[in-house]
């Protein structure tokens, strides 16, 4: 399985470097929107994609916003610039994680109330809904930190001779049952597991572990169930197995929607150089066009601004602006809402 992955994980990030730049930024921004709404649909966060991506991008080109999500998107960011990952060594680099993945997004009557962790006790209830408790988690907060510290003295520890995937999935397992917040303990777990993910399978393949545990969530929870029952005693082959399942089911089909994407792109790309109504103009007609597309197949959202399209092509707004206005002349982009419009191209584009 540990060897699947290795492939699954380097045949997406071969496809992903032969991606053009802009489907490339997008791709990246998609999947962290994807993973963030997946991570809130797990943790019963309200949130829309839509407010996601628009959230990401905002924090990619630096805009002063204050969106929602901004200090869970920049450690995103962070996660997918790999010489800029600082490994949690103590149990405060933990709650610093915390902080900046669950920023706003936490009930005030649930956020920590210790030192580092929660100084209470907390309960994880089946997935059910039958309110039935299935664990307690590790009480007091003291035996909370010296767990939490061990743990990371076991993931840090490069003499150990285990596979960093399986210290992985049995540190994510004991994040689970240490439980040391109240609430956000599945986000930060799974965001720490994406970070040592990222050492051996690289940063893209990383953002896949909340969206396949998301699609898969009755399997993923029940994993934990499973470890933590009276007959199993903590043996973990069954919840690594399952980990390692979810990351390859997931891994697989983002390659598939890539793969389908760039094929796609390539059509587009064919169309829009032999377009005959784009021949007799100037090259940056096609270039505009060619953001157009991958902005079509590789964002979920309305489409790019003038500012975007001004920043991607190098071009002023006012040219930008004309562009825009003689293509929607010929109509083969179009444009939704004003001040900001949001440009894309006109999807009957393709079907002719």
């Amino acid at each position: 399985m540990i060897s699947e992955l290795f492939i699954i994980s380097k045949e997406l990030d071969s496809r992903y470097r032969e991606l053009p730049n802009i489907a490339r930024k997008q791709f990246i921004i998609e999947c962290i929107a994807e993973e963030l709404y997946n991570t809130n649909e797990l943790e019963g966060i309200r949130s829309t994609r839509e407010e996601i991506v628009r959230s990401t991008k905002d924090t990619l080109f630096n805009r002063k916003s204050k969106k929602r999500f901004e200090s869970m998107i920049s450690s995103y960011f962070r996660l997918l610039d790999l010489d800029d990952i600082a490994y949690p060594r103590t149990s405060k680099d933990v709650r610093k994680i915390y902080d900046n993945i669950t920023g706003g997004e936490i009930d005030p009557q649930d956020l920590p109330d210790g030192e580092v962790f929660r100084k209470g006790i907390a309960y994880v209830l089946k997935q059910s809904g039958t309110g039935k408790v299935v664990h307690q988690g590790v009480f007091p907060e003291t035996k909370i930190i010296n767990l939490i510290d061990k743990l990371l003295q076991f993931m840090n520890d490069e003499q150990l001779d285990i596979p960093n995937v399986i210290k992985v999935a049995v540190g994510h397992y004991y994040f689970g049952y240490i439980h040391p917040f109240y609430d956000g303990n599945g986000r930060t777990a799974r965001f720490i597991s994406s970070m040592y993910l990222a050492k051996d399978l690289g940063n893209i393949s990383s953002l896949a572990l909340s969206r396949g545990c998301n699609k898969y969530k009755s399997k993923y929870l029940e994993a934990f169930e499973i470890s933590n029952s009276i007959r199993s005693r903590g043996e973990m082959n069954s919840f690594i197995e399952t980990f390692l399942e979810i990351m390859i089911d997931e891994l697989k089909a983002m390659n598939a929607e890539l793969k389908e994407k760039s094929y796609l792109l390539d059509i587009a790309a064919q169309k829009i150089n032999s377009d005959t109504s784009l021949s007799h103009l100037p090259k940056v007609f096609r270039d505009f066009m060619f953001v157009m597309a991958q902005n079509y197949f590789f964002d979920s959202s309305s489409g790019l601004t003038v500012a975007e399209l001004s920043n991607i092509l190098g071009k002023s707004p006012a040219t930008v602006r004309k562009m825009a206005k003689y293509l929607l002349d010929l109509s083969l982009v179009e444009q939704k809402g004003e001040r900001p419009a949001y440009y894309g191209i006109a999807p009957k584009y393709f079907e002719q």
